[in-house]
Protein backbone atom coordinates (compact mmCIF):
# COMPACT_ATOMS: atom_id res chain seq x y z
CA UNK A 1 0.00 0.00 0.00
CA UNK A 2 1.83 3.75 -1.01
CA UNK A 3 0.57 5.07 2.27
CA UNK A 4 2.25 1.80 4.22
CA UNK A 5 4.54 3.20 2.27
CA UNK A 6 4.67 7.14 3.18
CA UNK A 7 4.63 6.03 6.75
CA UNK A 8 7.98 4.12 6.48
CA UNK A 9 9.77 7.01 4.10
CA UNK A 10 8.30 9.59 6.40
CA UNK A 11 9.76 7.84 9.35
CA UNK A 12 13.25 7.54 7.67
CA UNK A 13 13.70 11.05 6.04
CA UNK A 14 12.47 12.45 9.72
CA UNK A 15 9.07 13.74 8.16
CA UNK A 16 6.76 12.35 11.50
CA UNK A 17 3.74 14.32 10.40
CA UNK A 18 3.48 13.10 7.09
CA UNK A 19 4.30 9.66 8.16
CA UNK A 20 1.25 9.68 10.73
CA UNK A 21 -0.69 11.26 7.96
CA UNK A 22 0.02 8.06 5.55
CA UNK A 23 -0.78 6.20 8.66
CA UNK A 24 -3.97 7.21 9.23
CA UNK A 25 -5.10 7.05 5.75
CA UNK A 26 -3.91 3.68 5.45
CA UNK A 27 -5.51 2.45 8.51
CA UNK A 28 -8.71 3.74 7.33
CA UNK A 29 -8.65 2.45 4.06
CA UNK A 30 -7.58 -0.92 5.24
CA UNK A 31 -11.31 -0.84 7.76
CA UNK A 32 -13.25 0.30 4.46
CA UNK A 33 -11.79 -2.19 2.44
CA UNK A 34 -12.58 -4.91 5.07
CA UNK A 35 -9.87 -5.89 6.07
CA UNK A 36 -9.86 -8.40 9.22
CA UNK A 37 -10.65 -6.63 12.39
CA UNK A 38 -8.26 -8.71 14.31
CA UNK A 39 -5.34 -7.95 12.14
CA UNK A 40 -6.31 -3.92 11.97
CA UNK A 41 -6.42 -4.26 16.11
CA UNK A 42 -3.14 -5.04 15.71
CA UNK A 43 -2.05 -2.41 13.72
CA UNK A 44 -4.53 0.39 15.22
CA UNK A 45 -3.17 -0.38 18.75
CA UNK A 46 0.84 -0.58 17.21
CA UNK A 47 0.33 2.75 14.71
CA UNK A 48 -1.67 4.37 17.68
CA UNK A 49 1.17 3.67 20.08
CA UNK A 50 4.33 4.93 17.53
CA UNK A 51 1.60 8.14 17.12
CA UNK A 52 1.35 8.85 21.24
CA UNK A 53 5.42 8.28 21.32
CA UNK A 54 6.50 10.81 18.61
CA UNK A 55 3.45 13.33 20.02
CA UNK A 56 1.19 13.50 17.57
CA UNK A 57 -1.89 13.07 19.76
CA UNK A 58 -4.06 14.92 17.25
CA UNK A 59 -3.23 11.86 14.77
CA UNK A 60 -3.61 9.63 17.64
CA UNK A 61 -7.04 10.93 18.14
CA UNK A 62 -8.10 9.60 14.97
CA UNK A 63 -6.69 6.77 14.87
CA UNK A 64 -7.97 6.14 18.80
CA UNK A 65 -11.61 6.57 17.25
CA UNK A 66 -11.33 3.69 14.67
CA UNK A 67 -9.62 1.50 17.27
CA UNK A 68 -12.87 1.98 19.93
CA UNK A 69 -15.51 1.15 17.12
CA UNK A 70 -13.06 -1.85 15.54
CA UNK A 71 -12.55 -2.93 19.70
CA UNK A 72 -16.71 -2.67 20.06
CA UNK A 73 -17.44 -4.29 16.65
CA UNK A 74 -15.32 -7.56 17.87
CA UNK A 75 -16.59 -7.54 21.25
CA UNK A 76 -20.34 -7.18 20.68
CA UNK A 77 -23.21 -9.41 20.63
CA UNK A 78 -25.84 -7.09 19.42
CA UNK A 79 -24.70 -4.51 22.08
CA UNK A 80 -25.58 -0.69 21.55
CA UNK A 81 -23.46 1.07 19.55
CA UNK A 82 -20.15 2.68 21.09
CA UNK A 83 -21.53 6.14 19.73
CA UNK A 84 -25.51 5.77 20.96
CA UNK A 85 -24.02 5.27 24.11
CA UNK A 86 -22.16 7.43 26.92
CA UNK A 87 -19.04 6.29 26.23
CA UNK A 88 -16.56 8.85 27.96
CA UNK A 89 -13.86 8.74 25.66
CA UNK A 90 -15.92 9.79 22.69
CA UNK A 91 -17.53 12.28 24.18
CA UNK A 92 -14.26 13.97 25.22
CA UNK A 93 -12.84 13.60 21.80
CA UNK A 94 -15.43 15.33 20.25
CA UNK A 95 -15.75 17.84 22.92
CA UNK A 96 -11.77 18.72 22.10
CA UNK A 97 -12.32 18.72 18.44
CA UNK A 98 -15.65 20.94 18.77
CA UNK A 99 -13.87 23.20 21.42
CA UNK A 100 -10.45 23.55 19.06
CA UNK A 101 -12.91 24.09 15.86
CA UNK A 102 -11.49 20.62 14.10
CA UNK A 103 -13.77 20.04 11.57
CA UNK A 104 -11.80 17.07 10.11
CA UNK A 105 -12.03 15.24 13.67
CA UNK A 106 -15.64 16.12 14.15
CA UNK A 107 -16.58 14.80 10.62
CA UNK A 108 -14.42 11.59 11.69
CA UNK A 109 -16.46 10.88 14.59
CA UNK A 110 -19.78 11.10 12.61
CA UNK A 111 -18.89 9.06 9.85
CA UNK A 112 -17.48 6.33 12.27
CA UNK A 113 -20.45 6.74 14.29
CA UNK A 114 -22.91 6.31 11.32
CA UNK A 115 -21.15 3.26 9.48
CA UNK A 116 -21.28 1.97 12.73
CA UNK A 117 -25.00 2.28 13.99
CA UNK A 118 -25.66 0.82 10.99
CA UNK A 119 -23.93 -2.46 11.19
CA UNK A 120 -26.02 -2.63 14.31
CA UNK A 121 -29.22 -1.44 12.46
CA UNK A 122 -29.50 1.48 14.32
CA UNK A 123 -30.59 2.94 11.17
CA UNK A 124 -32.25 6.11 12.91
CA UNK A 125 -29.36 7.30 14.88
CA UNK A 126 -27.26 6.50 11.21
CA UNK A 127 -29.58 9.09 9.79
CA UNK A 128 -29.13 11.32 12.81
CA UNK A 129 -25.00 11.10 12.42
CA UNK A 130 -25.23 11.74 8.89
CA UNK A 131 -27.29 14.94 9.27
CA UNK A 132 -24.68 15.87 12.15
CA UNK A 133 -22.15 15.62 9.70
CA UNK A 134 -23.50 17.19 7.08
CA UNK A 135 -24.37 20.38 8.93
CA UNK A 136 -20.38 20.52 9.82
CA UNK A 137 -19.50 20.10 6.21
CA UNK A 138 -21.85 23.21 5.50
CA UNK A 139 -18.68 25.30 7.44
CA UNK A 140 -16.09 24.08 5.09
CA UNK A 141 -14.98 24.59 1.86
CA UNK A 142 -14.44 20.51 1.46
CA UNK A 143 -15.80 17.77 2.17
CA UNK A 144 -14.04 14.27 2.76
CA UNK A 145 -15.20 12.09 0.20
CA UNK A 146 -12.93 8.28 1.34
CA UNK A 147 -12.95 7.10 -1.97
CA UNK A 148 -16.83 7.00 -2.18
CA UNK A 149 -17.39 5.28 1.07
CA UNK A 150 -19.27 7.91 2.67
CA UNK A 151 -21.88 8.33 -0.90
CA UNK A 152 -22.05 4.52 -0.14
CA UNK A 153 -22.79 4.27 3.46
CA UNK A 154 -25.17 7.57 3.49
CA UNK A 155 -27.28 5.67 0.14
CA UNK A 156 -27.59 2.59 2.79
CA UNK A 157 -29.05 4.21 5.63
CA UNK A 158 -31.40 6.25 3.85
CA UNK A 159 -32.20 2.93 1.75
CA UNK A 160 -32.90 1.10 5.79
CA UNK A 161 -34.79 4.02 6.55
Amino acid sequence: DNHLHGFLVGMQTGNIADAMINTCVFLFNSFVCGKNLVELKKELDLFGGKMVESKHIGFHHLVRLTDLMITNLLISNDSPSLFAGENTEVKILLEQATKDKNTFTICHVYILAYIEAYIFGEYELAANMIERRLEVEKTVSTRSHYFGMIDFYDGLVFLAM
